[in-house]
């Protein structure tokens, strides 16, 4: 083989060597291209994924707001009206006409041991019904049966009123110090002050109620001694599960839950 075939095919193996590097950067190129397209697809399934995400998060979001703002324009307000009267016939005195019995006193305080049912009326302020009403009427008397109580009236449509009579109950087992709300009990036994004055609870009126979404409420009012009615708390019960007076009292009927004993085994 003389010289210029030599060449010649060193001149051909450096075509075919530019060529390969040529072919493989062309793949290289399209690998690497390959390579950006699926990232580039995957981040934008992912960006989509994200978004459809986000957007069912914000529909539920605002059909929550849109329940909770149905249901709090829907919701029962009880309040009480006109001041608390005895719901009894007395006799009268031939003398001096006065009622042989009164509920109050004479310094206008309550009479704990009137032994007749207690008026109220009530009314719902609200925009909805209220079902299941219990009341507690609840004074400075120790003993829990000295207070007066009413379970299970309504139901009460919105913006109108009920009479409730409420009975002594011999089934009441709530003390003063017990809350509905794990704010205010049934009863402020605290000491007088300016503040808080004797004077503005000789008696306190506690309400529960639900509404048409199964919420269970509460109302609170103080009685003053000019009896009249000052607000302490209206709202919804809180609680995991929230209670309301009558399935309060019947926790407290059945008395603290105690753990059984453990296992005597034998070793």
């Amino acid at each position: 083989m003389n010289t210029a075939d030599i060449i010649g095919v060193f001149n051909v193996l450096a075509q075919l060597a530019v060529a390969g590097v040529a072919v493989w950067a062309v793949l290289a190129s399209l690998s690497a291209n390959k390579r950006q397209i699926e990232s580039s697809d995957r981040q934008l399934k992912e960006q989509i994924k994200a978004s459809e995400i986000q957007i069912q998060k914000q529909i539920a979001e605002n059909r929550r707001l849109v329940t909770e703002e149905r249901q709090y324009q829907n919701r029962p307000i009880m309040v009480p009206r006109e001041e608390i009267f005895g719901n009894a016939i007395v006799s009268l005195s031939s003398e001096t006409f006065e009622p042989s019995e009164s509920l109050y006193a004479s310094d206008d305080r309550i009479d704990w041991s009137w032994n007749h049912a207690v008026g109220l009326k009530l009314h719902n302020m609200g925009s909805g019904p209220a079902f299941n009403l219990h009341c507690v009427l609840y004074g400075p008397e120790k003993i829990c049966y000295s207070q007066f109580v009413s379970w299970d009236n309504g139901p009460i449509a919105e913006k109108n009123a009920i009479d409730i009579d409420l009975m002594h109950s011999s089934e009441l087992q709530l003390l003063h110090n017990d809350s509905v709300d794990g704010k205010h009990p049934l009863y402020d036994m605290s000491l007088d002050s300016p503040s808080n004055p004797w004077a503005y609870r000789i008696a306190c009126l506690t309400l529960t109620y639900h509404d048409l979404f199964g919420k269970k409420h509460v109302s609170i009012f103080h009685y003053t001694l000019q009896h009249r009615w000052v607000h302490v708390a209206i709202e919804e019960i809180p609680g995991e599960p929230p209670l309301d007076l009558k399935e309060l009292n019947a926790q407290k009927k059945q008395g603290p839950k105690l753990s059984a004993p453990p296992i005597i085994t034998s070793h």
